[in-house]
C-alpha cells in the first residue's frame, strides 16, 4: 500500500516562531498584531483580512460581506481607534424591513409603528397572549413563536428566517440563534408601535472607516492597519497538515512546502472542520462528524450602477418576498459615498444556499439578482448595471442543530488537549460579531506566555 502521509517528502524549508497563528482573518490578524515579532500569521489568500475584505469593480467598491464596527469593549474600542484615527467615523446603522404589508425600520419588533394600524392591533394581541403564556420551545419555529407571536412571525420571521437559514425552521436547535434576535419587553414593543419616530435597535452606535485618500476603501481598511502590526504574515500559504506532537505545521505556497515549528502556542482561526480533518492524531469519526456540520454559504453579488442614487434606502435591507432571491439589499454609498463615482451606486445582495447543496453559476447568480433588483424598483429610469462580481463565504452563517454543540464541544476538547486553541467565528464553529472576535483575540494574545515571558 502506497504511503499518503503529507509528511513523507522533506520540507523545502522550515521556519521556528514561538507562537504561530493559522489564518489571517480578523481573529488572527488581531492576536498576530498584539504579539508582533513573537508571531508568525500563514493565510491562504493572497491578501489579509478574510471575510473583512474589500473588493474593486472599476471604480466601485464592494465589502465581501458587509460589517458595521460595535464596540462593546473599551480595549477593543481604544485598540482600533489608536490603528485608525479620525479614518473610523460614526455609522448609526439605519436598517429596513420589506414585508408583504408594508416597510418598516429595523428591528420590525421595535418598530411596528411602520405598519398598517390593523397589523400593529393584530401583532400586539398576538405579542401580549405569547407572553402570558410562555412554553419552553424545543426549536427555532417554536423559539420565533414563543417571542414574537404568530402574526409577526407570518409577517417577517418565518418567511425571512426560511430563505436565511434554507431548511425547515423546526429542523433548527431553540439556542445558539440569539445573536440574530433581538428580544424587547411588550412595553418596549408596544411604545415602538406607538412611537411617532423610528426606536433605534441594538448596536446603534456603529463605526465604518472613511479614510480621505488612499488605495483602499472599506472594511479591508480595519485588516491592512491589523495587518501592518503583525510581525511575521505569510500570505499565499495554504496548510496542509498539522502535527501537534511535533508541534509542526506544513503550508504550500507558490515558494514551495514549508514546514512552521512553533514552540510555545498554535492558535488556529480556520474553520473547526477545516483544523480537525488536517491533524494527523484526529480519529476519523471526529472528522467525519466535523465534515457534517451543517452551515450556509453566503453568496454576494456586486452590482455598480451608473444613474441616480436611490433614496432613503437605508445601509440595508431585508426581503421577505420569496420571488427575489436575495435576503438584502446593501447599499455601499451609504456607508462611505466614496465607495463609487459621484454618478453611481453600488448595491451588494447577499444570497443563501446550504453548503451540502448545489452552488449556482455565478452568471444565474447574477441575472436573478438583476433581475430582482429592477422588480423591486431601485432602478431609476436611464440606470444601467456597468459591473458585476460574485464573492462566496463558505462556510458564512453556521447553523445550529441539536447535535451541532456535541461536535463542536469533542472537537474544541481534543483540539485543546493537543495544545491548538481554536478562535474566532468560524474556528469555535460559532457566530460572533468583529468587536467580539477582536476582543477574544486580543485577550488570548495578551495572556499567552509568549508576550508575558
Amino acid at each position: 500500500m502506497l504511503n499518503t502521509s503529507p509528511w513523507v517528502a522533506r520540507a523545502d524549508r522550515e521556519v521556528e516562531s514561538e507562537v504561530l497563528i493559522l489564518g489571517g482573518g480578523l481573529a488572527g490578524l488581531a492576536a498576530g498584531s498584539l504579539l508582533g515579532h513573537r508571531a508568525t500569521v500563514v493565510e491562504a489568500q493572497e491578501r489579509p483580512g478574510g471575510l473583512v475584505r474589500t473588493e474593486r469593480i472599476g471604480d466601485y467598491w464592494f465589502d465581501r460581506v458587509i460589517h458595521l464596527l460595535y464596540f462593546s469593549h473599551p480595549d477593543v474600542e481604544n485598540r482600533v481607534r489608536a490603528l485608525l484615527g479620525d479614518v473610523l467615523q460614526p455609522c448609526p446603522p439605519d436598517a429596513r424591513v420589506e414585508t408583504a404589508r408594508g416597510a418598516t425600520r429595523f428591528p420590525v419588533q421595535l418598530n411596528l409603528n411602520g405598519l398598517p394600524a390593523e397589523v400593529r392591533a393584530a401583532c400586539l394581541e398576538d405579542l401580549r397572549s405569547a407572553h402570558e403564556r410562555p412554553v419552553a420551545p424545543d426549536n427555532y419555529e417554536e423559539l420565533l413563536l414563543s417571542a414574537f407571536g404568530r402574526t409577526l412571525c407570518e409577517l417577517f420571521f418565518f418567511p425571512y428566517n426560511r430563505k436565511l437559514w434554507r431548511r425547515p425552521l423546526s429542523s433548527l436547535s431553540a439556542s445558539g440563534f440569539h445573536w440574530n434576535l433581538t428580544r424587547p419587553s411588550v412595553a418596549e414593543i408596544e411604545r415602538g408601535a406607538n412611537a411617532p419616530r423610528p426606536t433605534g435597535g441594538y448596536n446603534a452606535r456603529g463605526w465604518y472607516p472613511r479614510p480621505a485618500r488612499g488605495d483602499w476603501r472599506g472594511m479591508e481598511v480595519l485588516s491592512r492597519a491589523l495587518a501592518g502590526r503583525v510581525g511575521d504574515l505569510r500570505l499565499r500559504h495554504v496548510v496542509t497538515a498539522v502535527d501537534p506532537n511535533t508541534r509542526t505545521v506544513r503550508t504550500r505556497s507558490p515558494e514551495g512546502v514549508t514546514d512552521f515549528h512553533y514552540t510555545r502556542d498554535c492558535l488556529s482561526t480556520l474553520p473547526l472542520p477545516t483544523i480537525v480533518s488536517l491533524c494527523a492524531q484526529a480519529p476519523a469519526a471526529l472528522v467525519e462528524e466535523c465534515r457534517d456540520l451543517p452551515r450556509n454559504r453566503v453568496r454576494s453579488v456586486a452590482l455598480a450602477v451608473r444613474g441616480p442614487r436611490p433614496r432613503d434606502t437605508g445601509h440595508w435591507r431585508y426581503y421577505t418576498r420569496e420571488d427575489v432571491p436575495f435576503t438584502r439589499l446593501v447599499f455601499m454609498t451609504e456607508f462611505d459615498p466614496d465607495m463609487a463615482p459621484a454618478d453611481g451606486w453600488g448595491v451588494l445582495a447577499e444570497v443563501l444556499e446550504p453548503s451540502e447543496g448545489p452552488r449556482a453559476s455565478d452568471e444565474s447568480l447574477v441575472a436573478d439578482v438583476r433581475r430582482g433588483v429592477a422588480e423591486v424598483g431601485l432602478l431609476a429610469p436611464g440606470s444601467r448595471i456597468v459591473g458585476s462580481s460574485v464573492y462566496t463565504s463558505d462556510p458564512g452563517y453556521v447553523v445550529f442543530t441539536d447535535a451541532t454543540r456535541e461536535t463542536t464541544a469533542e472537537a474544541t476538547r481534543f483540539l485543546t488537549s493537543r495544545g491548538i486553541t481554536p478562535l474566532g467565528r468560524y474556528g469555535t464553529w460559532t457566530y460572533s460579531s468583529m468587536s467580539q472576535v477582536m476582543e477574544e483575540a486580543f485577550a488570548w494574545a495578551a495572556e499567552s506566555p509568549a508576550l508575558t515571558a
